[in-house]
């Protein structure tokens, strides 16, 4: 297959909801807004890369009006402390705020 019909391929991967030739399988969990003006997407995903025996992990994207859109993928132990810290974070904020 070549041209458009390759975008329009299922990945063989059932959980994958990308289409088309791809170097990393995605399931598009959750996109959340920044909620500030101008702030932009925290995307949450689950994330593989297209090698043999990669691991499934948890990807984080930011989509920002000023800036390509950026991931990062999380080994699934580190989720939860980041989790934590996020919420630490917020917690903070808001007594200073």
């Amino acid at each position: 297959m070549t041209g458009i019909v390759d975008r329009n391929t299922v990945c063989s991967v059932k959980w994958c909801d990308e289409k088309g030739r791809h170097t990393v399988h995605r399931r598009y969990l959750a996109s959340v807004p920044g909620g500030m003006s101008g702030a932009g997407l925290v995307g949450v995903n689950l994330a593989q890369r297209v090698q043999p025996r990669a691991s499934v992990c948890v990807e984080l994207t930011v989509t920002t009006p000023w800036a390509a859109t950026a991931g990062f993928l999380l080994a699934v132990t580190a989720a939860p402390e980041i989790a934590a810290a996020l919420t630490e974070a917020a917690e903070r904020a808001t007594h200073l705020g």
